[in-house]
């Protein structure tokens, strides 16, 4: 251990705290001067290691940039290292705020990090960089960030990537150790507080696994029977209401459970919980408490008028408030929201009503965690919570220093699947996988600074096309075991008909065209035939394959009863069939005897034999043998083309047994195509995509001369400082006379289109028709010129906002705009600072031109301290 090491955990263990061994492991990499990538569970520590690379770039005389995913958390992990370190040390960078951006240790957005790195800011004295929460590189919005920061980066500054735990941790290590260098992997799956898992059932907490709290959450553990048997027998909920809030809260403060935070996926569901508490004159807090909070209230009291206070329902949050709970979600406005941080913090507030968000990193640790639902809405959506989602909400449960054990509940519902519950709760996670694309802002950037073939080259070596290397390896494997078992099958079709060769006559058949409709519905009726008799020649003590609506299913036959049979599935279920529950005959695979004494009654042996069954089917499911059960039941119905009629195998009276019997055949050869298509796809993946944008941008003038030689055309400069999924739809634009004529405040109402999330279920007409029309026109325009290019990349954008934010530019009052769009006020609020970052990036694209002077008034215009700004 080095002397920088000793004195760090000489200094933490003063405040009563000892460094794990996985803190110790970190800081000894980066102390030999390696890049370090941690994975550890929420609240395991990892800001530890962070810390010390901020101790370090102090010790060396470099300076440190400390990056996270979101803005919000940016301004809490500024106000942690300023009270830390003290102010004169800390600054942050957020895009629409910029404080101290020369201090030793900077905060900033991986995004802001970015867009540094390619306008050549002066980082020579840069030694580390933090990349916290470095898993959102998965997020198909704004992942790429991630790997272009890390691609960029001097190979001299050390990176330190903080990420959960993730299945693929070996693959992302061995990724950074290609394109960075020496790269140490540390990885812990301990929790430093144990955590219960519960559920809540009637009145009642149930332990979800044997053995009480685990460091490990429940890996390997048995699942508690009182728990299942509880979530069988007892009747669920359809929904999660006030009274079963109420009554958990209850129960909560009877058995010391809070401070704790509710996840409800659901901003309406946050705020009527709070609401429903208000109501009944539900109190969390001391009369001490309740004077703390207050007294955090009256800065933000003092900055609102009246009028402000009101369209904020500023009194109704402060009872809230004071009484100990809140809820915490987007549409809450921001000042509210980060006091919320800060008193949970100090413990004043008793329970948080939140959404998602809270799982991003934010430092609100609590004593219990409580999971409403396992699915939430993604936008579109709603999707069931990965792995890595889950074990987020549940982390921040357990204060370390504070608790003994951490608490989750989950509130299971009619919707509630114990399956999938007890697999988040066992914290299988899933593999980290590349979202990177190499956007025209990305492309333009890099050409700045390398000819054509380096440009490819460089992006050639993201993660994504990393993994679509590997993909191919694996492939290669596959598609050999393929290619063996169909020369396999050739053989034995070769022999199998004196008239001719039957695998050529079944080539024939599949690729040719579709009979007619009666022929067709004859084929069908027999089909059906061929699916009843499969039902009576089975028999007990065999596998079989077949097609259930649209999956392919393998199972036991464990009793016939007339024209059905009891099987057990390769998912553990113990399930009749019936002719018209099935959408393809029963194909036999094999046979298998049951163990003595194995009862499929029984959860447990039925997963037991799940696994055999898996397993004996394992070469079957990877090379597709059976997948041909999926087609449609007229698929043996094929118009008698002169080629088809003519060959020898057609007039052999053994004709429908020879094709039955190329089955396999078929299968194996689509197979092969199959595979040999998404080799093709997978190969030099990144590298075509960087190739068809470039194309794009030439076509529309960006760049000029011809692939393999592109360079920067007179126009690219404004795009390079376009950050933004609609760049080029914003530099079409911002080409067009009329947006060159635009008032300051127009101009930041129109360009609000493209910086609000769009949440309204109607569009508000746009602020300036003649304007939008410019939009639409250039998105329309883009759309068609993409698909022709093989590429979908302009987003929906509404002209919802505009209106309001015109409004707001004009000096409107924030109840005003809030009336005029219907947006919350922290949806509202967050909009105008993305717009103001925006206006910031149109200044810098249109500099040297009128439209620059005019974006930064409109940025002025919209910036009233104490609303958009901190």
């Amino acid at each position: 251990m080095g002397i920088y090491l000793d004195n760090f955990r000489d200094a933490v263990s003063a405040t009563g705290i000892e460094l794990d061994s996985f803190q110790l492991q970190a800081g000894e990499a980066l102390e030999e001067g390696h890049d370090v990538l941690l994975c550890a569970p929420t609240g395991a520590g990892k800001t530890m290691v962070a810390l010390f690379a901020v101790e370090m770039s102090f010790a060396t005389s470099t300076t440190c940039i400390y990056t996270t995913p979101v803005k919000a958390l940016s301004n809490q992990k500024y106000r942690e290292l300023a009270s830390r370190y003290g102010s004169e040390y800390v600054g942050l960078m957020t895009g629409d705020v910029t404080i101290n951006r020369d201090a030793n240790i900077v905060v900033m957005t991986t995004e802001v990090l970015r867009n540094l790195l390619y306008a050549h800011e002066d980082l020579s004295n840069l030694g580390y960089v933090i990349l916290d929460e470095v898993h959102y590189l998965a997020d198909p919005e704004r992942g790429p960030t991630w790997e272009e920061v890390i691609l960029e980066l001097d190979r001299s500054v050390r990176i330190v990537s903080l990420s959960a735990t993730v299945a693929n941790a070996e693959e992302f290590h061995s990724w950074l150790e290609s394109v960075r260098g020496n790269t140490t992997l540390v990885q812990t799956s301990q929790r430093p507080v144990p955590l219960r898992q519960q559920i809540v059932v009637g009145k009642k907490l149930y332990d979800l696994y044997k053995g009480g709290p685990s460091a490990t959450l429940g890996k390997g553990r048995n699942p508690n029977d009182a728990a299942l048997g509880a979530m069988s027998r007892k009747r669920l909920p359809e929904r999660i209401g006030p009274g079963q809030r109420h009554s958990l809260l209850r129960l909560m403060e009877e058995r010391d459970l809070l401070p704790g935070i509710e996840f409800i996926f659901s901003r309406k569901g946050c705020d009527h919980a709070v609401r429903d508490l208000v109501k009944d004159n539900v109190s969390l807090t001391t009369r001490h408490e309740r004077k703390l909070i207050h007294q955090a209230l009256d800065p933000i009291r003092e900055q609102l008028s009246e009028q402000d206070q009101a369209v904020l329902r500023f009194r109704s949050f402060e009872k809230a408030l004071a009484n100990g709970y809140a809820a915490h979600h987007a549409g809450v406005y921001p000042p509210f929201k980060e006091l919320i941080e800060r008193l949970m913090q100090r413990g004043l507030i008793k329970i948080v009503y939140a959404t998602g968000t809270l799982a991003l990193g934010i430092n609100m640790p609590v004593r219990t965690t409580v999971v409403e639902s396992l699915t939430k809405y993604n936008g579109t959506e709603f999707t069931d919570l990965t792995g890595i989602e889950y074990t987020q909400l549940i982390g921040r449960a357990g204060r370390r220093g504070k608790d003994e054990v951490g608490h989750t509940i989950v509130y299971p519902t009619t919707d509630t699947d114990p399956d999938i519950l007890l697999s988040l709760g066992a914290g299988e996670l899933e593999p980290l996988q590349s979202a990177f694309f190499p956007s025209y802002n990305t492309v333009v950037n890099v050409l700045a600074d390398h000819d054509y073939v380096s440009a490819r080259a460089l992006l050639a070596r993201s993660f994504a096309q990393y993994q679509r290397n590997r993909e191919v390896t694996k492939l290669e494997v596959t598609r050999e075991r393929v290619r063996l078992a169909l020369e396999e099958e050739t053989e034995k079709l070769r022999t199998a008909c004196e008239r001719g060769d039957v695998a050529e006559y079944a080539t024939i058949r599949a690729n040719s065209a579709r009979a007619s409709s009666s022929a067709r519905k004859k084929a069908k009726k027999a089909y059906r035939h061929r699916v009843a008799d499969s039902f009576e020649y089975a028999y007990g003590g065999e596998i079989i394959a077949y097609a259930y609506g649209t999956e392919l299913e393998y199972a036991y036959v464990t009793q016939v009863d007339d024209d059905r049979l009891r099987v057990a599935t390769w998912m553990g279920d113990l399930v009749w069939l019936t002719p018209d529950s099935v959408r393809s005959e029963l194909r036999h695979v094999g046979d298998y005897m049951l163990p003595a004494g194995m009862k499929l009654r029984d959860p447990v042996q039925r997963e037991v034999l799940a696994d055999k069954i898996a397993e004996f089917v394992e070469e079957r499911v990877l090379i597709g043998l059976d997948d041909d059960l999926l087609k449609s039941w007229d698929r043996g119905a094929v118009r008698e083309t002169p080629e088809l009629l003519n060959h020898p195998v057609h007039t052999c009276p053994d004709r429908e047994q020879h094709v039955e019997d190329a089955t396999a055949f078929l299968s194996l050869t689509s197979q092969l195509q199959h595979l040999d298509s998404l080799r093709d796809s997978y190969d030099d993946s990144v590298g075509a995509e960087f190739d068809a944008t470039c194309d794009m941008l030439a076509a529309v003038g960006v760049l000029q001369g011809q692939r393999g030689s592109y360079v920067l055309g007179s126009g690219a400069a404004p795009l390079r400082s376009l950050h933004s999924n609609a760049d080029l739809l914003i530099y079409e634009c911002l080409k067009d006379p009329h947006f060159s004529g635009m008032s300051p405040a127009m101009l930041a109402g129109m360009l609000s289109a493209f910086a609000f999330k769009e949440r309204r279920g109607r569009a508000m007409p746009p602020a300036d028709p003649l304007a939008w029309r410019v939009i639409r026109h250039n998105h329309d325009f883009l759309e068609d010129l993409e698909e022709r290019f093989g590429l979908a990349r302009q987003p929906e954008i509404s002209s919802h906002p505009t209106s309001a934010v015109v409004a707001w530019a004009e000096g409107a009052t924030l109840q005003t705009c809030l009336n005029m769009s219907q947006y919350l006020p922290g949806d509202f609020i967050n909009g105008l600072r993305r717009t103001m970052d925006l206006l910031t990036q149109v200044m810098h694209a249109a500099e040297g031109t009128p439209t620059s002077d005019t974006a930064a008034q409109a940025r002025r215009l919209i910036d009233r301290p104490g609303v958009t700004t901190m």
